[in-house]
């Protein structure tokens, strides 16, 4: 093996005690929230948003809150663990982790498309402005499971690898 990385990063950005801090993936959400926001209003405010300027926050608090994490959480007890479904405060417990990044997109989708009919928007418009914000979620997120220790492979013999 001519390379080997061991991920030893605290998963807390600072401890306050024991295991109760701030962690880097609460962080990520944050960041990811505030970059779409900041992107989704320039959007809005150079015309290429349906949204005014002044939908847009309440448009993303909807997004993070309903479609996210929400979307995420569904998605991650639909999609691995449908055993929590027979004790269903244990969907609640949020502290234990568990997030689907395919149910947060699927989250957000539908959220997106409630709130055009809501609004009397163009879906697609929406739709076309979030897939330039998402990707700093994306971003983001990735750059959080990368300090959780979440992204690795397999070891493997081939020579391109």
């Amino acid at each position: 093996m001519l390379a080997y990385f061991l991920d030893n990063f605290d998963p807390f950005i600072f401890h306050i005690s024991g295991n109760i801090g701030p962690r880097w993936y609460g962080m990520a959400y944050v960041l990811a929230f505030l970059a779409s926001f900041l992107l989704l209003r320039v959007l809005a405010k150079r015309g290429f948003a349906d949204l005014s300027p002044n939908q847009v926050a309440d448009f993303i608090t909807g997004c993070a809150l309903l479609g996210v994490i929400v979307g995420g959480r569904i998605g991650y007890v639909v999609f691995y663990k449908p055993d929590m479904l027979r004790d269903p405060l244990s969907i609640l417990r949020v502290w234990e982790g568990g997030m689907a990044s395919h149910g947060g997109m699927i989250g957000v989708l539908l959220f997106t498309y409630i709130y055009a009919r809501r609004n009397k928007l163009t879906w697609t418009n929406l739709g076309d402005n979030l897939v330039v914000t998402a990707p700093l979620g994306l971003l983001f997120g990735r750059c959080a499971n990368f300090i959780n220790g979440e992204l690795y492979g397999r070891v493997t013999n081939v020579p391109w690898a």
